[in-house]
């Protein structure tokens, strides 16, 4: 409770706040960031909606989309007066500098207060400018938590981003883990007016020819480990360019590959650049990822996070897999002792 009584008395005590969230926006960091702007305005605070990368056109739909702001996109000068102009940074669906780009870079630096809204587990110590539930589906599930205390009413406009934000991150409710405060948060969001056929239609049913080229090509890609239970794919550069893809039309690839039937765990690499991936990892929950993704320098959930690695294709393909492989045999050997064989 300290620090969400930090997070508000920061948010309510700010003069102007600049509103962030991770590059490469996905529904989760978007729907947050729409919607605490209206909130944080609807309490009289001045506030500017900044993305670090464009927002995907499948989100573009939600209200107030056209009033972010894209970092990538500004002259030095204007990103200066911008941070200049504000007192506060508030920092959604991630607690991470790194995951902030060359604008974390900066603002790490920054003299100016930055407080963090997030609901990826914090495997260092305990902050006092981030305000986290690890056991939330999503950042849209901690917002809905905090708004109370910010003395704003959710309207309709800002149910709709807060449901879009926990439909996506829960892949349309697949992946709640059993957790009913979800469904109840989910459904009070539609009592007060969320647009689901809208979310629906945009965010899931609206999926661009270059994803679906990708998806085709990375079907013909699959590799199968370990008697079926691990799934891979690899997505380089001459695949993105053929599809004209861009990088919101990679995001799913991995959950094409985890539904296959007998995988429990999924893995993709997509070649970013000269030797540089981002490494993807979901298991269905039997088999946690997490741990590999910290010992590859990234982050995540037990059960779905990332990394971004450098260095030859073959190595790090060779190396993730002997990971995953490693933890197959880890669970099965603590669930062989659990019940006595």
């Amino acid at each position: 409770m300290e620090r969400l009584e930090h997070l508000v008395g920061h948010l309510l005590g700010a003069r102007s706040i600049l509103l962030t969230t991770h590059k490469a926006p996905d529904g989760d960091g978007i729907g947050c960031l729409l919607a605490m702007r209206r909130v944080l305005m609807g309490a009289g605070r001045p506030v500017t909606a900044l993305t670090i990368g464009e927002i995907p056109n499948r989100y573009r739909f939600l209200p107030d989309a056209n009033r972010v702001v894209d970092w990538e996109l500004m002259s030095e000068r204007s990103r200066q007066e911008l941070l200049d102009a504000h007192d506060l940074v508030f920092i959604v669906d991630t607690h991470s500098w790194a995951m902030l780009g060359t604008l974390g870079e900066i603002l790490q630096y920054d003299p100016k207060p930055a407080v963090f809204l997030d609901h990826h587990p914090n495997p260092g110590a305990p902050r006092d400018n981030l305000y986290g539930d690890p056991t939330a589906s999503s950042a849209g599930e901690v917002c809905w938590h905090v708004i109370p205390h910010l003395g704003v009413p959710i309207d309709a406009d800002t149910a709709t981003c807060l449901y879009t934000a926990i439909a996506y991150d829960t892949n349309s409710f697949k992946y709640i883990r059993r957790r009913a405060e979800t469904l109840r948060i989910a459904a009070a969001l539609v009592d007060l007016g969320a647009d689901t056929d809208e979310i629906y239609r945009n965010t899931f049913a609206s999926n661009p020819l270059a994803k679906v080229l990708i998806m085709g090509e990375l079907a013909q890609r699959i590799h199968l480990e370990e008697g079926g239970l691990l799934a891979w794919g690899l997505i380089d550069q001459e695949m993105i360019q053929r599809a004209r893809a861009k990088p919101d039309d990679l995001r799913d690839a991995i959950t094409h590959l985890l539904e296959i039937e007998g995988v429990e765990i999924a893995i993709t690499f997509k070649e970013r650049g000269d030797n540089r991936y981002k490494v993807s990892l979901r298991s269905k929950g039997r088999f946690p990822v997490g741990g590999i993704s910290q010992r590859l320098g990234g982050g995540g959930h037990l059960y779905a996070a990332g990394a971004y690695v450098d260095g030859p294709q073959d190595e790090i393909i060779q190396r993730v897999l002997l990971m995953a492989s490693a933890v197959i045999a880890e669970t099965a050997t603590r669930t062989r002792e659990v019940n006595g064989a």
